[in-house]
């Protein structure tokens, strides 16, 4: 789960070997944010940092690109629930879900969550 550099990393170490992998992510895209200010300064375009996942793993073709949001883990009977209600089963599961944002003490700067 995730294709932020953990789970990119992680399925392209994976891949080639006799095991399926499959790469679940929200976005069709790949997000590099620590040059995300550039983008908001217009000194780069948005697709400067963003690349699409398939165009990353294209050259592994044993890595199966699923979007989709994880509603749940059940690890009993090994498989990862989307929201859209399709089931993955797996065998390991890494999870590689990203970091957040900080905002360097100045919590009030942080996006407003519905109430």
């Amino acid at each position: 789960m995730g294709a932020g550099f953990g789970g990119l990393a992680a399925a392209k170490a994976l891949a080639g070997s006799d095991v399926p992998v499959t790469l679940v992510d929200l976005n069709n895209y790949h997000l590099f944010v620590p040059l995300l200010y550039q983008v908001a300064a217009a000194a780069l375009s948005p697709a400067d940092i963003a690349e699409p996942i398939r165009r990353i793993v294209a050259d592994y073709p044993d890595i199966d690109v699923v979007m989709g949001k994880v509603a749940a883990i059940d690890a009993e009977t090994k498989s990862v629930r989307l929201t859209d209600g399709e089931a993955i089963a797996y065998d390991r599961l890494v999870v590689a879900t990203g970091s957040t944002s900080t905002y360097c003490g100045h919590d009030e700067w942080a996006p407003m969550r519905s109430r």
